[in-house]
C-alpha cells in the first residue's frame, strides 16, 4: 500500500499519520495487489476536513468528512468510501450471478 498524506493549516502527527493509515487498512481488503491511498488533511475555521482518495484495481473512490474532531472526520471519510466499495462489491456480484443463469 502506498500511502501519502499533506497536510494544510494543520500540523501533522505521528498519531494522526498512525490513525490514517491504520483505518487505510481496513479499506485494503477490498483490493487486490497495489493500492494508492492518499489522504488531505485542513482545517477551515472551526471545521476539520478529511479527504482520502484510494485507487487500485482499475478503481478510484473519494471520500470526505468534515468535523470538529479530525478523527472523527477520517472515520467518516473512509465509512463512506467503504460503502462505495460493497456496493461496488455487490454490483459485480450481481452481475456475475446473472451471467451464469
Amino acid at each position: 500500500m502506498n500511502m501519502k498524506l499533506s497536510f494544510k493549516n494543520i500540523e501533522s502527527t505521528e498519531a494522526l499519520k498512525a490513525f490514517a493509515s491504520e483505518k487505510s487498512e481496513k479499506l485494503k481488503k477490498y483490493f487486490d495487489g497495489k493500492i494508492d491511498v492518499s489522504w488531505n488533511f485542513s482545517v477551515e475555521k472551526l471545521n476539520q476536513i478529511a479527504h482520502c482518495h484510494i485507487s487500485g484495481n482499475h478503481m478510484d473512490y473519494f471520500g470526505e468528512s468534515t468535523s470538529s474532531d479530525l478523527y472523527a472526520s477520517i472515520d467518516q471519510a473512509v465509512e463512506k468510501i467503504e460503502k462505495q466499495l460493497r456496493k461496488h462489491k455487490e454490483i459485480v456480484t450481481n452481475h456475475h450471478h446473472k451471467e451464469k443463469h
